[in-house]
């Protein structure tokens, strides 16, 4: 059974759980999260420390073949990622367009800006 595990803040829309399955085949969807990852200090030196147990969940139970669908915090998803090609997982991230919306509220104009999943994209390596 192909999994997608699932590295982000907040949770996958319909939409993109249908592109998943369509796409990649994906059976089963595992919200992966820790506090750690939300939470990475923009001051820290590094941002591993903050990945010890997600990286210890995700090597109990991925396996070769699964998804890694991860964004957050730049160095961190880099990390993921690459610890995700070693591991033969296949990372991946969602791609939007964007929509805004703008309304005349008395003396202000407010924009509403909606994102609409396109579809996962790949990681890809540079070799």
């Amino acid at each position: 059974m192909k999994t997608m595990f699932i590295l982000m803040s907040h949770p996958l829309t319909p939409q993109q759980e249908e592109d998943a399955r369509r796409r990649f085949g994906v059976e089963r969807f595992e919200k992966v999260e820790s506090a750690a990852w939300s939470q990475i200090p923009a001051s820290a030196d590094s941002v591993l420390p903050y990945l010890g147990d997600l990286l210890e969940r995700l090597e109990n139970e991925a396996k070769e073949g699964d998804l890694l669908f991860v964004q957050g915090d730049f160095g961190a998803t880099c990390a993921m990622v690459q610890w995700a090609f070693k591991k033969r997982l296949t990372p991946v991230y969602a791609t939007t367009e964007r929509e805004a919306v703008e309304r005349v509220e008395g003396d202000r104009v407010v924009t509403t800006r909606v994102f609409r999943h396109i579809r996962f994209r790949e990681y890809e390596r540079i070799v």
